[in-house]
C-alpha cells in the first residue's frame, strides 16, 4: 500500500515538472516573440524529428540524405532526446546538427526555419509561420492496424486533439499507395495534398542495396555465407510482447533445415518496447539469436534480411514490396483483434498465417515459395500496392523548390 502511494506520488510530481518546465519554456520563447517575429525565415534552414527525437532513420532520414547529396549549404537541424545526443552523435552524418528536443533552442530553431519535418505527431513547437513548409511523412507504411480516425475511440482526447492540429499545419502529408485505407484525409483529419508514390524509407530496400546488407552483416559479425531471419513483433499497448528464447531456437533451425542455409535469428522490438526490453527478453542472445532492437534504422536490417517473422507490424509492406518471405505468427490474434482493430483479416494476407507454436513450425516446413510469390504479386495488383524506388528523391526535390520560394 505504501509502495503504491509513494509511485503515484512520484508520478504526479513528475507530470508536474514536466509541465512546468513546459511552461517556463515557452514563456521565455514568448518574451522574445515580438522581436522573433520580425526575423524573416532561413530558406536554408531544414528542422527534423524523427519518433519524437529517438534518434536518427525512418523516412527523415532518406529524406535528408538525398539532401545532403544534394546542397552543401543546407542547414539541417535534428531534434533529439538527450541521451541520443550523448550516445549516438556519430550516427549521424556531418551536415546535421544535434539540438536538444522540447528545449528554448529547439523552439527558436523552428521557428526560424523554412522547413520542417516529422514522421509522428507535433507536440512541442512555436506557432507555425507564413511561408513555412511542414512536411509529414508519417511512420508507417502498408499495416493492418487501424490508426488515426479510425480507431479515434481508442485514442486518448490529448492525442486526437495534438493530431487534428498537426494536420492543420501540415503541408504534405506521406502515405502509402495501397486501396486499403480509400480516404486517407478524413484518417488523418487533413485535407492538404497527399503523397502516395512511394515511401522513401523503403528505396533502400526496393533497391536491395548491397552496400546496406553488408552493413549489417559486419555490425552483427554474421559470417557472409548465412541468413537473415528477423523476429519483429509488433508493439501491445499495456502488454509485453511474449519472447521465448527455446521457441525462437526451434524456429531457427526448423528455417536453416527447410532452406538448407544456416541462418542467424535477430529480434528487433517495437522502439515502445525497448525501455522494457530487459523483461522481454532477459538474457536471450546468443551466437544464433541476436539482439537487434538498439540498430538504428529498422530499413537496413528488413533490406539485409532474407525471411520475415513478424504480426501486426507494418513490416509486412516491406515483405510485399521486396517480394521476401514473411511468416505471420499471430498468438494473441482474437485479443488483439478485439482491443485494436485491424482493417484486414490476416487470413486474406498472401503470408502463411498461424496463431501456435506447432501449426506455425508446420508453416515453415510446408512452404512453397513458387506458390508463394504467386500469391504475393496477385495481392499487390490487387490492391495497387507498389513503390518507385526514389521516393526520397522525388520528396527532396520537392523540399528544394519550396526552399527556393
Amino acid at each position: 500500500m505504501k509502495n503504491n502511494l509513494e509511485s503515484k506520488i512520484f508520478r504526479t510530481m513528475f507530470v508536474l515538472k514536466s509541465i512546468l518546465l513546459r511552461i517556463g519554456r515557452y514563456g521565455i520563447f514568448y518574451c522574445c516573440y515580438p522581436f522573433l517575429v520580425l526575423k524573416p525565415l532561413n530558406k536554408n534552414k531544414i528542422v527534423v524529428s524523427s519518433y519524437f527525437g529517438k534518434g536518427y532513420g525512418d523516412n527523415p532520414k532518406y529524406i535528408c540524405e538525398y539532401l545532403l547529396s544534394q546542397r552543401k549549404d543546407l542547414d539541417i537541424v535534428w531534434l533529439c532526446k538527450p541521451e541520443v545526443i550523448e550516445t549516438q552523435a556519430m550516427q549521424f552524418p556531418i551536415g546535421i546538427r544535434l539540438v536538444k528536443n522540447r528545449s528554448i533552442k529547439a523552439l527558436f530553431e523552428m521557428f526560424s526555419a523554412k522547413i520542417w519535418i516529422d514522421n509522428s505527431r507535433k507536440s512541442f513547437y512555436p506557432p507555425k509561420r507564413k511561408g513555412q513548409f511542414y512536411l509529414q511523412t508519417w511512420h508507417a507504411g502498408f499495416g493492418l492496424k487501424r490508426i488515426e480516425n479510425n480507431a479515434v475511440e481508442k485514442l486518448k482526447p490529448r492525442y486526437v486533439k495534438l493530431a487534428k492540429k498537426d494536420s492543420e499545419m501540415c503541408d504534405l502529408l506521406v502515405f502509402e499507395s495501397s486501396k486499403l485505407f480509400k480516404n486517407v484525409g478524413k484518417m488523418f483529419w487533413y485535407k492538404g495534398e497527399i503523397f502516395r508514390e512511394g515511401v522513401p524509407r523503403n528505396d533502400v530496400i526496393v533497391n536491395n542495396d548491397p552496400a546496406v546488407i553488408k552493413k549489417v552483416y559486419k555490425n552483427y559479425s554474421i559470417p557472409s555465407e548465412k541468413k537473415i531471419v528477423l523476429y519483429a513483433p509488433t508493439f501491445r499497448a499495456g502488454e509485453l510482447v511474449e519472447v521465448n528464447s527455446e521457441f525462437l531456437e526451434n524456429v531457427r533451425k526448423t528455417i536453416s533445415m527447410k532452406f538448407n542455409k544456416d541462418y542467424v535469428l535477430l529480434i528487433r522490438l517495437h522502439p515502445n518496447d525497448t525501455e522494457n526490453k530487459k523483461l522481454i527478453l532477459g538474457d536471450i542472445n546468443s551466437t544464433h539469436i541476436i539482439d537487434a532492437s538498439n540498430y538504428n534504422d529498422m530499413q537496413e536490417l528488413l533490406c539485409a534480411t532474407d525471411l520475415l517473422i513478424t504480426d501486426y507490424s507494418s513490416t509486412i509492406g516491406e515483405a510485399l514490396v521486396s517480394d521476401k518471405k514473411c511468416f505471420i505468427y499471430a498468438y494473441d490474434y482474437d485479443k488483439y483483434k478485439q482491443n485494436r482493430g485491424l482493417v484486414m483479416d490476416l487470413i486474406d494476407l498472401p503470408f502463411p498465417v498461424t496463431m501456435d507454436q506447432n501449426s506455425f513450425l508446420d508453416s515453415i516446413r510446408n512452404f512453397d515459395l513458387n506458390e508463394y510469390l504467386l500469391s504475393v504479386r496477385r495481392f499487390k495488383d490487387e490492391l495497387n500496392i507498389s513503390e518507385s524506388g526514389h521516393a526520397s528523391q522525388t520528396l527532396g526535390d520537392r523540399i528544394l523548390l519550396e526552399m527556393s520560394k
